[in-house]
């Protein structure tokens, strides 16, 4: 009978961007069941659709919470509404994930953040804030979590190359001479890191955020 470095990993957002870098990368370990979601497996604005996600995958060894970041827009033109959609996606419905789905003993949970939780954009006021409220909150889980020895994870990627960049600048090669490196990142250099980390069951990092920024944060903390 063949044995499994874990039974079942699951990435949201795992259609294109980060998350299909990870997918592609997670499928090459020995896991026996790697499964991406798109939007239309799970929304997490919808509490209904998280509801559902978690009856139908109720025990997780790999979990990638990862979704779509909200629109650049500033501070005064931000409605109640946009504000309830986006706390509810990036807060609340991830909230619910953990509070309903078992991670296994040695299990991990990453979250894919910003690297603008150290650093706030004038403009992307919602995904920053909210980002930074999730990111404390799982901090606050770890403890809790590593009786299991359940590693958690954030990852706070810089700009690479996925339709959210090309969005929110427009002109990419334009916007790369404007960068430390003169490039943006390749989503592959993060997906191999989640399969280094899973791979080699890398386990005294959990709690830490780790920035894959390409030197444009000038925050030393």
């Amino acid at each position: 009978m063949k044995k499994y470095l874990f039974k079942k990993a699951v990435i949201l957002g795992g259609s294109k961007g980060l998350g299909a870098s990870i997918y592609k990368n997670l499928k090459r370990l020995n896991i026996r069941e790697v499964i991406s979601c798109s939007s239309k497996d799970i929304d997490t604005s919808d509490l209904k659709s998280v509801d559902s996600f978690c009856k139908k995958h109720p025990i997780i060894d790999i979990i990638v919470l990862n979704t779509g970041g909200p629109p650049n827009l500033k501070f005064k033109d931000i409605t109640n509404e946009i504000w309830i959609k986006y706390f509810k996606q990036l807060f609340l419905g991830y909230v619910n994930i953990l509070s309903k789905v078992k991670i296994n003993n040695h299990g991990y949970v990453f979250n894919i953040s910003t690297a603008l939780i150290k650093e706030p954009s004038d403009n992307l006021i919602i995904s920053t804030s909210l980002r930074i409220a999730f990111t404390s909150l799982l901090k606050s889980l770890t403890h809790e979590l590593s009786k299991k020895n359940v590693s958690i994870i954030s990852l706070a990627p810089g700009p690479f190359e996925t339709n959210r960049i090309k969005n929110l600048v427009g002109n990419i090669k334009k916007f790369e001479k404007t960068l430390p490196l003169k490039k943006i990142g390749n989503p592959d250099e993060i997906g191999k890191f989640v399969k280094y980390v899973i791979e080699n069951k890398v386990q005294y990092i959990s709690g830490s955020t780790i920035y894959f920024d390409g030197t444009t944060n000038k925050s030393f903390l």
